[in-house]
């Protein structure tokens, strides 16, 4: 299996320290109140999108079916 390399130039250890300081933020926010909210509005979000998308089939199938009589 061959596995591409990706070169980040000459970013040296200051693009560790940067990705460090970017998770540590992230890991703040996620156990703060805020994180919660955050997690729970995508939650929903993902609720919501997968209601819609079955409705979406459902209506599909169903107008399928009519159609499948027809010929």
């Amino acid at each position: 299996m061959l596995f591409k390399q990706i070169n980040l130039g000459g970013a040296g250890p200051s693009a560790k320290v940067g990705c460090g300081g970017l998770l540590f933020l992230l890991g703040l926010i996620l156990v703060s109140p805020v994180g919660q909210w955050l997690i729970t509005g995508i939650g929903w979000l993902f609720v919501l999108i997968g209601g819609f998308s079955i409705a979406i089939e459902i209506y599909l199938w169903i107008k399928g079916s009519s159609n499948d009589r027809s010929v």
